[in-house]
């Protein structure tokens, strides 16, 4: 018995060789953009904000049952000023999310036609990018409703009505809950990125029609989908290491060569580091060679995502054609010699 997800192991290089090598200047610089919004583990742009922290002023008897009035009283900020930001960034985060999903279908568009565009495959995929937005949100919020519901319940009735023993039973039942949904959410979002995404491409359908289309492969072969977890997470991890030590070499040789300019401006020009902190000039210097160096070292760096963001994807495509032979996506290598002359072509 053959294991695909070690196969595609090489499959994949293949087919990143194939889509990226030799250089087309203008492909890559569409990529660049795919693989800034999109991310090389395929995660896309996420955004997390603290909104709200428990402050010191917090009543003792707050983690007891506090009333509405008191926990209202104790946040940091005014609730008119949550009520004003609170919206602007959830519009913000939605917006964010639905240009990085419409560019992973651009992606997937890409590596099936060998042609890397934006705009047009953009505006045919942006539907079917809202929805796998709506999709994970709802995912999220069915997840979530549970324990959010009991938290509510907990703090309403007062952890102390419970009792010793009610508690501990409630936190060890609670844990392997909270262990249990998590691996569960992890799955189907790894599930919908990974598979059900090619399939909306190829198929041109939704996200419960992929889903529709992939599930019965899942369960009738449980196992290749067991080891390609494992070979995922192993690809992944020495991926992360290459990853970082190339990433500490770009900005540290980078970084070493902007603080030598700095030690020139700061000495050089203003004669002491007091002088140059005191002085609005040395100020701005300073921060622009600290800008400077930091774009500097993501332009060097970027090549380096846009390697690993096709390589992640083509080795998920992979696993998926030899799944079903119906989910062919990936422009395999004789075809894109045929069609394009070797490497991908670019259009608007």
């Amino acid at each position: 018995m053959s294991w695909y997800a070690i196969e595609s192991v090489d499959d994949a290089i293949d087919a990143t060789r194939s889509f990226l090598f030799p250089v087309e200047l203008r492909a890559w610089l569409k990529l660049a953009v795919i693989t800034i919004f999109v991310g090389a583990s395929g995660g896309g742009v996420s955004s997390g904000v603290n909104l709200l922290s428990m402050p010191a002023n917090i009543p003792p008897d707050a983690a007891e049952g506090a009333s509405v009035e008191q926990f209202v009283a104790a946040l940091p900020v005014d609730l008119w000023v949550v009520g004003a930001v609170l919206p602007a960034a959830i519009l913000i985060g939605l917006a964010l999310a639905i240009v990085s999903e419409t560019l992973r279908f651009v992606f997937y568009d890409a590596l099936r036609t060998q042609r890397v565009r934006l705009r047009e495959p953009a505006r045919r995929r942006v539907g079917q990018a809202v929805r796998l937005v709506g999709f994970k949100l709802l995912v999220g919020i069915g997840f979530a409703a549970p324990f959010v519901g009991v938290g509510v319940l907990l703090w309403v009735g007062g952890v102390d009505s419970f009792g010793d023993a009610g508690m501990f039973a409630a936190s060890v039942f609670g844990g392997i809950a909270v262990v249990v949904a998590g691996v569960l959410y992890v799955l189907i979002l790894r599930g919908t990125d990974e598979f059900v995404v090619p399939l909306m491409v190829v198929s041109d359908c939704g996200v419960r029609d992929g889903w529709r289309q992939f599930w019965p492969v899942v369960r009738s072969q449980p196992l290749q989908f067991l080891v390609y977890i494992v070979v995922h997470f192993l690809l992944l991890l020495a991926i992360g290491i290459g990853q970082s030590i190339i990433g500490a070499l770009v900005f540290g040789i980078i970084g070493t060569v902007a603080a030598l300019f700095g030690v020139l401006v700061v000495f050089g020009v203003f004669g002491s580091v007091g002088a140059a902190v005191a002085s609005t000039a040395g100020v701005v210097a300073l921060g622009g060679i600290v800008v400077l160096s930091v774009v500097l070292a993501a332009l060097v760096y970027l090549p380096v995502g846009i390697l690993v963001l096709t390589y992640v994807i083509s080795y998920e495509v992979s696993v998926l054609e030899s799944a079903a032979d119906p989910f062919q996506l990936l422009a395999h290598s004789a075809d894109a010699d045929e069609s394009s002359g070797g490497r991908p072509s670019t259009s608007a």
